[in-house]
């Protein structure tokens, strides 16, 4: 049997970690070796013409805080520029609490987003780095781990696709995996580290597999405990001296593991109870279909794992629903993880490691696996997410992991070599190495691209809607006119690219649309004027319609410009495209804000059938409400109101009632808005399903709306609480090894240890049990 060094030094000095730091940094330089010809473009993908959520989403996502504070001096809770407004605060991919962004509040967005993306590929490595060192890995086996994790290629895929907050949740998984394996080791005593690196990736924007990781060490520790307590009689009866904690204690890792939750739970706070409290509000509150909810990988997909080109014409015109699929670690890789499980489940965590990506990987097939199902059915919150193929982003750093350690366990004897072979230690070290950069630099290159930072700005189009919408809508299709420029110039469109859509906002685009066909949340397909519901286009305020110059003009739309515009944004060296594009004016929009007196009540209607009322009613004859809460009076009549401010937080309308009603504002409904009324709070009604309406009656009123998001406060209180206290048992804890000399002290494993320390009888068990230890 291979023999290994009895005990591994795992601590890492600071010159140590400097030269891994810089090591990992060049190699991430070379990964996006275009981005670091062209520092100042931006990262994409190549297969889209740079189109991807980066350009699409996420600089705008970025770049709304500094815009709103310029333009309104607030730090914007709301932006009400699309979707018929959306909160900003509570929505996870906002980006707003992870500190790493704030550099682009400052700094500008483009190309700090792309230099950003690159720099959490380096964390990534380094924290893979870390993690090899922590599982007893020698530190050239280590740096081939951090390798692996800077250019793991299905992080780099996501990346390509502009999966911006996915890959700022990414970089923080090893050093989770890092702090948990530090968790098994001291039975639990090193809790907060774990806390503090779930919490920021939970800070990266991208909830999904933060919580998938949270379950897998869940049931780790679950599984620990349980051997623990089944072993617990047995080390009683043979050598108890050899662990008494484990023998007295067995449970003290589970409360420990509590201790992790309640602590991430309070860091995230800020983010956690806004969030949650939006998430009941979105078209994902009821759970999504396993239809969706578990679409996962293909059998097919399993040929990925030595060729990640045999779809190559799947991916020149790749959605983000390919990269989400892609089975593909690096062949050599792969390979190193396959000859750690053959050759070393003895060694320390390579069982448990092994387990876990077993688990990820039928997890990732979603529906097809039986394993998913269940987790489905029983697991809370496995619903609401879809994409379980996303599990892989875990999955890809185990394989790091398991390949470092199958590289360690096939060369002791140049590890243990005399000083006349260190030179050849040096050689295949380089060449292991090399082949692992060469092989996922090159899958980098293939997918990666970076195209100027000339985004589309004062177009024919922007320039024409800035001089003539006001307030009014605009629905466009985003190739003509997108979302950054609307959010650019200060203007609204009804649909916009959001990735926690409102569910008020998908009844009113539904009923907008043709009964039969798909909603277009988000507006990336191609509309025909005759299809849109003109009585609710009415409603929404939409005044202009921006579409490609072919369009025929239709009752009610009168064609006022045309012209050509070019495409908003383009790969290096590509050509620029020219865009025809024609705008028409709705003759008959509703103002954005009216008094009316005549109620409809809906009830408590079904999602159905208040699409059907909404779609049959007259939006200038009545208002369709909840309930009615002027009985025998006079009512108002139909009138114009006046928006007198107009801001993300804070809305002002000045309005005149000739009777009892109703004023509605076509903005949004959501419980986080408040309205005063001459100085007098006010319930807001949900009107027409998706807007706010407040009662008024008769005589000239002035109507406040603020916007103060659910959760928040309370949210910040906790987690200021939480961060303080983090950061006090930090300091108590090295005072109090610096007072018994242990600061600093260096950490030798046993890397033949197949546990943690919490289990270091395990050769004194027997049958089931010990193996049971041994997994775990």
């Amino acid at each position: 049997m291979t023999q290994f060094h009895d005990k591994v030094d795992v601590s890492s000095t600071r010159r140590e970690l400097i030269l891994a730091a810089g090591l990992l940094a060049l190699v991430a330089l070379l990964c996006f070796h275009e981005l670091t010809r062209h520092p100042t473009h931006i990262l994409v993908g190549a297969h889209r013409s740079g189109e991807n959520d980066l350009t699409t989403y996420f600089l705008r996502a970025l770049e709304w805080p500094r815009i709103a504070w310029q333009r309104d001096g607030q730090f914007p809770g709301w932006n009400p520029h699309l979707s018929l407004g959306a909160p900003t605060i509570g929505n996870p991919q906002a980006l707003l609490s992870y500190p790493p962004n704030w550099l682009c509040w400052w700094f500008g967005v483009a190309p700090a987003a792309s230099w950003l993306l690159v720099a959490h590929h380096w964390w990534a490595g380094l924290g893979s780095y870390l993690f090899a060192r922590q599982l007893g890995l020698r530190r050239a086996s280590a740096m081939l781990a951090g390798v692996a994790g800077v250019a793991t290629p299905y992080a780099i895929a996501h990346t390509a696709e502009g999966h911006y907050a996915q890959t700022c949740m990414m970089a923080w998984l090893p050093w989770t995996l890092w702090a948990f394996e530090r968790f098994l080791s001291t039975r639990g005593e090193r809790w907060l580290p774990v806390a503090v690196c779930l919490a920021m990736s939970f800070f990266g924007g991208h909830v999904q597999e933060t919580y998938y990781l949270a379950l897998l060490l869940s049931g780790t520790v679950v599984v620990t405990t349980a051997a623990a307590l089944m072993s617990r009689n047995h080390l009683h009866n043979t050598d108890t001296q050899r662990d008494d904690r484990l023998v007295n204690n067995p449970l003290q890792p589970l409360f420990r593991w509590f201790l992790v939750g309640v602590a991430t739970v309070g860091l995230v706070a800020i983010d956690l109870f806004p969030t949650f409290i939006n998430s009941r509000l979105t078209i994902r509150a009821g759970g999504l279909p396993l239809s969706i909810s578990g679409d996962g990988l293909k059998l097919r997909q399993l040929s990925q794992l030595w060729n990640p080109d045999v779809f190559d014409g799947e991916m020149s015109k790749a959605t983000g629903g390919f990269w989400e699929t892609l089975l593909y670690f690096g062949l050599v890789s792969t390979v190193l993880a396959m000859i750690a499980v053959l050759r070393s489940g003895h060694r320390r965590g390579t069982r448990r490691l092994a387990l876990l990506l077993i688990v990820t990987v039928f997890f990732a097939f979603g529906s097809l696996s039986p394993f998913f199902r269940a987790c489905y059915a029983w697991l809370p919150g496995i619903a609401s997410f879809r994409s379980p193929g996303r599990v892989l982003y875990i999955s890809s750093i185990l394989v790091t992991a398991l390949s470092a350690i199958g590289w360690d366990s096939m060369w002791p004897s140049v590890w243990d070599a005399v000083t006349s072979r260190r030179r050849l230690r040096l050689i295949v070290t380089a060449l292991i190495l090399g082949a692992v950069g060469w092989e996922l630099g090159s899958y980098a290159t293939r997918v990666l691209a970076t195209t100027p930072v000339i985004m589309r700005r004062n177009s024919a189009v922007s320039e024409f809607l800035r001089d003539h919408s006001g307030n009014e809508r605009v629905i466009a299709q985003i190739g003509v006119y997108s979302d950054n420029e609307a959010v650019s110039d200060g203007l609204q469109k009804p649909q916009g690219y959001e990735p926690f859509p409102m569910s008020r906002h998908a009844l009113a685009i539904t009923a907008l649309t043709p009964s039969g066909s798909k909603a277009d949340l988000a507006g990336f397909q191609t509309f025909r004027l005759q299809d849109l519901r003109k009585p609710i286009a009415d409603l929404l305020g939409i005044r202009y319609a921006v579409t490609h110059a072919q369009q025929p003009e239709h009752a009610g739309w009168k064609r006022v410009a045309t012209g050509k515009i070019p495409s908003e944004i383009n790969a290096a060296g590509s050509a620029t495209p020219e865009l025809p594009f024609a705008i028409f004016e709705n003759e008959t929009v509703l103002p954005r804000a009216f008094v009316i007196g005549n109620v409809t009540a809906s009830g408590e209607a079904h999602t159905k059938e208040i699409v059907t009322r909404l779609r049959e009613l007259n939006p200038r004859n009545s208002v369709l409400l909840p309930r009615d809460v002027w009985d025998n009076v006079s009512r108002a009549t139909f009138a114009s109101a006046t928006i007198k401010q107009y801001s993300p937080n804070e809305v002002v309308v000045h309005a005149v009632a000739d009777g009892h009603g109703y004023l509605v504002l076509t903005d949004l409904f959501h419980p986080g808005w408040s309205a005063v009324v001459d100085d007098q709070p006010t319930n807001i009604l949900p009107a027409n399903v998706s807007f706010r309406a407040v009662p008024l009656t008769t005589g000239e009123h002035r109507v406040t709306f603020r916007f103060s998001p659910p959760g928040w406060r309370l949210g910040a209180i906790v987690s200021a609480v939480s961060w303080l206290g983090a950061i006090s048992l930090t300091l108590l804890h090295r005072r109090s090894l610096a007072r018994h000399g242990l600061l600093g002290q260096r950490e030798e494993f046993d890397v033949t240890d197949v546990g943690s320390r919490s289990a270091p009888a395990i050769d004194g068990l027997s049958g089931e049990t010990a193996e049971l230890v041994k997994v775990v």
